[in-house]
């Protein structure tokens, strides 16, 4: 009962902040009315740009200011020895969409004659090779010593950069920051900044709005604030804890079901998926969840695989695997190990990739053609993606059109009729 009356609690500031925020014409926002809520180039990065120049149209240096404070000197702490915290009382120049001869284009640098700050924004694009190297190399030849260049590395959620995109350099050569911890901290600094001047405030609340929807925090002050109220009545702040614990353990369930339907679904549509690790072996379902939730976060790459076909000596699998988000596609193997597909199916790879569907990726290593995320992507390290799969119902919703993309993507694959699919075998196979 008295868990009851929490969330009775809770359900209630939910429905006023979201009557308030009907009431009030919160959905009005002008960058995702002109942009892509997601566009870098066109949106993000020019935004972010015009608030760190100095002579920006804002006319004010206190939002520099304020992001070499609390971003990059936050970021950078206890980094290097050899670095100490930037000056605030230094301007920078600020550009974005900076060309540098075989080097690429750098998103965002601050630069004065000391110091060089290159800012790489990433918010669905690809890591690229040995990018972050590049552009150390690019600081390198305009003169900057090592302990005066910071290169960030701005995600959605703080995610690790690649090796693939680090290349050569040590992790204390750059850092990585967020949208949705330091770029929204730093806004939420601006806004206080800029309230003698309701024009810009308002902007900066719109963006501010903005970044909460990328990154799936869209709860208002004013809502976390009733939060927090809540929590000091009676034993509410105990009962809360306690929820907590049990967090992970939901998390760990949560999964083994979500697998456990689609397989079911999956095999009513005539598809009989297995359970198995990246090599595509059988293994301990319960072990894999359980490990994918540890701090130490080993082999986080599993799924559901089943034969499709086969091609010349390999066969052709459709593999539905999580790493951080779960995505799927073909996969080649040989005795019943995957391989790099090799050139005689480079053929298959390339109409695979032409066809009409939403491949977001071509990892010669791994998928033929690239890989595909569902409609609704989920990310289980990412407590807010589940949000879509905890209910019952939604899960079942959620299953049901990723299973039909899924079948979809296999029909078109075989419709290609460059596989046997005559030697597919659809045989099950019991998991632990």
């Amino acid at each position: 009962m008295v868990y009851n009356n929490l969330f009775q609690a809770l359900e209630k500031i939910d429905q006023a902040a979201t009557e308030e925020a009907s009431n009030t014409k919160y959905g009005f926002n002008i960058f995702s009315i002109l942009r892509r809520d997601d566009e870098e180039v066109g949106l993000h990065s020019k935004f972010l740009a015009e608030l760190l120049s100095p002579t920006g149209s804002h006319g004010m240096d206190a939002f520099q200011k304020l992001f070499i404070d609390q971003v990059v000197n936050v970021a950078f702490k206890n980094k290097d020895e050899k670095r100490l915290p930037l000056c605030l009382n230094q301007p920078y120049t600020c550009q974005t969409e900076v060309a540098i001869t075989n080097s690429g284009r750098i998103d965002i640098i601050l630069k004065n004659n000391e110091n060089i700050i290159v800012v790489e924004n990433k918010i669905n694009a690809y890591d690229q090779r040995a990018q972050l190297q590049r552009y150390y190399e690019a600081c390198r030849n305009m003169n900057y010593e090592p302990e005066n260049i910071y290169i960030l590395y701005l995600n959605k959620y703080g995610d690790p950069v690649s090796t693939y995109s680090k290349g050569n350099l040590k992790d204390s050569d750059f850092a990585q920051i967020s949208y949705k911890e330091d770029v929204a901290n730093w806004l939420d600094a601006c806004i206080i900044e800029a309230k003698p001047y309701p024009h810009i405030e308002h902007t900066l609340l719109q963006y501010r709005r903005l970044v909460g929807k990328l990154t799936g925090d869209t709860r208002s002050a004013k809502m976390k604030q009733a939060h927090i109220e809540l929590l000091y009545q009676k034993d509410n702040f105990k009962l809360a804890h306690e929820l907590s614990e049990s967090l992970v353990s939901f998390q760990i369930d949560l999964q083994k079901k979500l697998w456990q339907e689609l397989q079911e679904v999956l095999k009513k549509k005539g598809y009989d998926f297995n359970f198995c690790d990246e090599n595509l072996q059988l293994c301990d379902r319960n072990k894999k969840i359980k490990n994918y939730y540890k701090p130490q976060k080993p082999s986080r790459k599993y799924g559901i695989q089943c034969k499709i076909g086969s091609l010349e000596e390999y066969d052709i699998n459709c593999f539905i695997q999580v790493y951080k988000n779960v995505y799927f596609g073909m996969i080649s193997s040989r005795e019943g190990r995957p391989i790099g597909y090799p050139s005689s199916l480079n053929n298959l790879a390339t109409q695979i990739g032409s066809l009409n569907i939403p491949i977001v990726g071509n990892t010669k290593e791994w998928a033929l053609g690239g890989d595909l995320k569902p409609t609704q992507p989920i990310q289980f390290d990412k407590i807010k993606s589940l949000y879509k799969i905890a209910n019952n119902n939604d899960r079942a919703q959620w299953i049901e059109q990723t299973t039909d993309e899924i079948v979809s993507f296999i029909e078109s694959v075989k419709s290609l009729g460059l596989i046997d699919v005559q030697s597919a075998t659809n045989t099950s196979h019991n998991t632990v």
